[in-house]
């Protein structure tokens, strides 16, 4: 929803509401920030390291005075004496006496001494038996041989309580002894102290199992590392005055804090929810939410008050407004000034609007009534306009259609003239491609003759050679004719020379064999001869025949070439008349293009003009009736 869907008096009352909540809520949550600091840092620096100091200094005080007690029976000189030179019964008295006085002195339930070497005991009662092994004495041979001299423990016994127990031991002499004392009221001081509501303080051992605890079923039963449940020991047992860490128990942020005991080798171990550090401040601050509430809702009512005392006067001034509306108009009308200094500034500054709109609502209405003449004059001159207008347009319409008609037949006579002119080219361009087409053909078919008598010259001294040929082959023949001869009387000569013959024999039979062959292949060339004689013949014949054709067709094409030459002489003379006329029509025919153009935009200006004056008239129509509507508006204020 838009701001502006609220009034000023919901505005102002919601701002100072939400102020006040806004700061008493910043204030709170800053205190609540600040407050849990100093708690946290109280608690890490000074109340859980006092606390845990405090317990461990007591534990430490007790352990230290049993430590110098059972330190003191068990190197006792006198003592050490005794039982190297005997147990008699008057030493037995003294020692007796001795751990008695121990007893009294320290405020000891238990005191006693063990000879290492002879396993006697005694305590502040007398001697009690010589220890032998086992189960019962299983702590006495275990302590002998642990090589520790010192040895502290806590044990709550069925029916005595809680009983501290120190022992010394001499490693290398003869010297042990054990005192115990009842720690009930310091662990009743440990089990009572509290931190913030659930914070427990308790005490485990150096391997970290519970010596002491609010939970008596925890004690001897658990370890530290069990209440941890899986966070890292380390840091709590670390041999400092103080360790803190904080893990996390079922889903519950939990504080650990641990302080050494040097004397007993012990932890003071102190454990806190989170959230019972902090319960005091998150119900105050729940308090502080209510009284925030509660505030809110005082400064609320005076909010309404406050502002329905700011906008009680406008809202006056606001129905006066309304009034004056509902007045149809009455700018004679002015609110008396009373009040509130800003309101009758408002109220002076308002008579002084209406009166300048006075002012300026009486100069409109001398102006619309001026106006109003003036749109009547206007709309008079628009009409007479128009009809000038429709007039021109109408004239100027009729030329341009008769202009229009002539530049067509122009361009027609153009158009034809043009074709007729290139008809002639085109008549004049085959005449004479024709003429150079029959030159040519005169200049193939002269050359053609000139080839025809060079064939026939050629073929005649064909003839000529192939008769010297046959000649030579009568003249061939002849000596193979010979030649066979020749070799027939070798052939008989070597017959009669016997053996001695056989080998010129052979070379006869071989020139014979190839005497015969040549007269066969003279024959066959003889043969080719004649035909090729023959044809020869006829061919000079038939060229004969050609060459007599071939000049008659010349003569033709030399009769066809000077009528083209004729015709291609009266073609060109027709096509320079085609384009004279073509050139003349085409330059009227731009002029009257010209002209046709011009009259066009003098028609477009025409409908131009028609159209402005018709526009004209209905602006001077709008503007009268904007005057009428003028003066009937200013007529409403009453001035």
């Amino acid at each position: 929803m838009s701001s502006s869907a609220f009034s000023i008096k919901q505005k102002l009352i919601v701002s100072l509401v939400l102020a006040v909540l806004a700061s008493t809520l910043l204030v709170g949550t800053i205190s609540q920030w600040i407050a849990r600091n100093y708690v946290s840092q109280n608690l890490e620096h000074t109340e859980l390291p006092a606390v845990l100091a405090q317990v461990a200094n007591r534990v430490d005080k007790e352990a230290s005075v049993m430590k110098a007690v059972a330190h003191g029976i068990a190197t006792n000189p006198d003592i050490l004496s005794w039982t190297q030179v005997g147990t008699d019964k008057e030493g037995e008295a003294r020692l007796v006496s001795y751990l008695q006085e121990s007893l009294r002195y320290n405020d000891l339930t238990v005191a006693s001494f063990i000879d290492r070497q002879s396993h006697k005991y005694w305590n502040q009662d007398g001697f009690l038996q010589v220890l032998k092994p086992g189960p019962m004495t299983e702590w006495f041979f275990s302590y002998k041989d642990s090589g520790r001299p010192v040895s502290l423990s806590l044990y709550n016994e069925p029916g005595l309580g809680f009983r501290l127990f120190a022992n010394y031991q001499q490693l290398d002499g003869r010297g042990m002894s054990g005192v115990a004392k009842s720690v009930d009221e310091l662990v009743g001081i440990i089990n009572q102290v509290k931190i913030a509501a659930e914070g427990v303080v308790f005490m485990i051992d150096g391997q970290g199992n519970v010596i002491a605890h609010p939970d008596e079923d925890k004690v001897g039963q658990t370890k530290l590392s069990q209440l941890l449940e899986g966070a890292p020991l380390g840091p709590l047992m670390d041999k400092s005055t103080f360790n803190l860490q904080k893990t996390a128990i079922d889903g519950q942020s939990v504080w650990f804090a641990t302080s050494f005991i040097p004397s007993a080798g012990w932890y003071v171990v102190a454990q806190l929810p989170e959230d019972q550090l902090y319960a005091e401040l998150d119900s105050a601050g729940n308090h502080m939410v209510m009284w925030s509430l509660v505030i809110a809702g005082i400064f609320a009512i005076v909010g309404i008050w406050l502002a329905s005392s700011i906008t009680r006067p406008i809202e006056r001034l606001a129905m006066v407004f309304q009034e004056l509306g509902r007045g149809q108009g009455d700018l004679t009308h002015r609110i008396s000034t009373s009040g509130q200094q800003e309101t009758a500034q408002l109220v002076n500054g308002f008579n002084s609007f209406i009166a300048s709109l006075h002012g300026i609502i009486s100069t409109v209405a001398q102006t619309s009534s001026q106006l109003r003449d003036s749109a009547i004059e206007v709309a008079d001159k628009s009409h007479l306009t128009e009809k000038n207008s429709e007039i021109q347009r109408d004239s100027t319409a009729q030329v341009a259609t008769a202009l229009t008609e002539m530049g067509t037949t122009v361009g027609d006579i153009a158009q034809s003239a043009q074709n007729a002119a290139r008809s002639a080219r085109v008549a004049s361009e085959a005449s004479s491609q024709g003429r150079l087409l029959a030159s040519d053909a005169v200049k193939a078919i002269n050359t053609l003759d000139v080839q025809i008598t060079t064939i026939s010259e050629v073929i005649r001294t064909l003839d000529n050679h192939s008769t010297a040929i046959g000649s030579i082959l009568d003249t061939i023949r002849g000596i193979s004719e010979q030649t066979n001869l020749l070799a027939l009387n070798a052939a008989i000569e070597a017959a009669r020379a016997g053996e001695h013959g056989r080998g010129f024999s052979v070379v006869a039979d071989e020139v014979r064999s190839l005497a015969q062959r040549a007269a066969t292949a003279t024959g066959e060339i003889q043969s080719m001869l004649d035909e090729f004689q023959q044809e020869s013949r006829s061919a000079v014949r038939e060229m004969e025949i050609s060459q007599g054709h071939t000049a008659k067709v010349a003569e033709v094409t030399n009769q066809i070439d000077l009528a083209l030459h004729s015709i291609d002489s009266d073609i060109n003379k027709i096509d320079e008349v085609n384009t004279l006329v073509a050139t003349a029509t085409e330059q009227q025919a731009i002029v009257v293009e010209n002209i046709n153009r011009n009259i066009h935009d003098i028609s477009q200006n025409s409908e131009d003009n028609l159209n402005t004056a018709s526009q004209l008239v209905d602006v001077s129509r709008r503007l009268d009736q904007l005057a009428q509507d003028l003066a009937s508006q200013v007529g409403r204020f009453k001035l």
